[in-house]
């Protein structure tokens, strides 16, 4: 289905649910939105007009020419490297971003090295989900959590899910580590691709400059849709004035936001009809206990796999208050959606980059070997959780 049937399907339907919605619960809504609406705006801006200038294939480039000549050192500096490029844009840029940047370079610089495809491109992607935990930009889920009652800022939230963010990096490093060493060469690695040669250009090194600046600042006490409007305030105002053309509606993915928007309204439409006092009676007490917090991590990985992660996030939400409540509803909400393709949009934007690039990674092969990973990823971030609670 093309995405303007989805914007049009999610328009009405979007539609038919605000009249079963509360008006002060829409309001409510609303108000927890708009700013991260602003955000993805923002950021989206910022990494559009940065992937047409190419700032993100001057980092690869960078990375292959930093690496060892050949052999197997090289590729496993460029296996680390693209890795690590995986964490940094999935922390600081969104899980969206790398499924969607990131997966076509790494299955690049794969090709031109002889690195196993499939092992990267599920090495990506475990990443995108299971790593989205750090900071509140990392995943739509955390925004929505740091605008609700736990949170004093997203600075606390940060502060406070380090150390379960920590040990989600570790598991998706682990997952992506084993998930190499028992790849096998394929023939798809046998295919190659010439190396682009970058021609210098200017508004890249702004779009570089200004990434280098805002990344930090996405971590920092300053509200996170300042930071991105005025990244994306001075990059525009730099790409009217080099390339104009550059500059359009696309540079931001409505049809996205409108998804994301239809999602939440159901989700608050579902509580409005009496969903939040059945989520209540059945998962009110649990963040009260170490075995309760277990319970709503993986309540909110099942339904994530059953309805997406957005959703699965605003109808379990009112079974929590405190912010190790909050935290182990995400766990489940962010590193569980690794088994059904559509538990993720970011999953749905990966595939879509494999296949356009000629890699079929079949959907069985990705929820079997997810059904193998989510209990280590979210049994291992919830470990601080459950001690604090002991």
């Amino acid at each position: 289905m093309k995405w303007n049937v989805i914007g049009v399907v999610a328009t009405i339907a979007g539609g038919a649910l605000l009249f079963f919605t509360d008006r002060a619960e829409a309001i409510t809504l609303a108000t927890r939105l708009l700013p991260i609406f602003v955000f993805v705006i923002g950021m989206s801006v910022v990494v559009n007009i940065a992937a047409k200038v190419q700032a993100f294939e001057a980092i690869t480039a960078g990375l292959e020419a930093m690496a060892p000549a050949s052999g197997v050192a090289r590729q496993r500096v460029l296996w680390f490297g693209l890795i690590v490029l995986s964490i940094v844009s999935t922390v600081f840029l969104s899980l969206d971003t790398t499924a969607i940047l990131i997966t076509p370079l790494a299955v690049a610089v794969a090709r031109r090295n002889s690195l196993h495809l499939v092992a990267i491109g599920l090495a990506v992607v475990w990443i995108a989900n299971i790593a989205s935990l750090p900071l509140p930009v990392s995943n739509l889920t955390n925004l929505l959590a740091v605008s609700g009652p736990a949170f004093f800022s997203t600075f606390d939230y940060a502060q406070q899910a380090f150390a379960p963010a920590i040990l989600a990096i570790f598991v998706a490093l682990g997952a992506s580590w084993l998930v190499n060493r028992r790849g096998r060469r394929n023939a798809l690695d046998l295919v190659t691709e010439p190396h682009q040669q970058l021609v210098p250009d200017p508004l890249r090194t702004i779009a570089l400059t200004i990434l280098a600046v805002l990344l930090p600042l996405l971590a920092s006490p300053i509200p996170y849709w300042i930071s991105s409007s005025v990244a994306a305030t001075l990059l525009l105002v730099a790409t009217l004035v080099l390339r104009k053309n550059l500059v359009g509606i696309g540079l931001v993915p409505w049809q996205s936001l409108l998804l994301a928007t239809v999602f939440s309204t159901a989700a608050t439409a579902a509580n409005s009809l009496g969903g939040a006092t059945l989520v209540i009676s059945l998962l009110g007490d649990f963040e009260q206990t170490a075995n309760g917090l277990v319970g709503l991590a993986w309540a909110g990985a099942g339904l994530s796999n059953l309805i997406n992660n957005i959703p699965a996030f605003l109808a379990l939400e009112p079974a929590v208050n405190s912010a190790t409540g909050y935290l182990a509803l995400l766990i489940g909400t962010n590193a569980g959606p690794i088994i059904t393709p559509w538990a993720s949009l970011a999953t749905l934007l990966w595939h879509d980059q494999l296949v356009r690039a000629g890699i079929f990674i079949k959907w069985r092969t990705y929820m079997l070997a997810g059904c193998g990973l989510i209990a280590f990823a979210l049994m291992v971030p919830l470990i601080p959780l459950i001690i604090k609670n002991l």
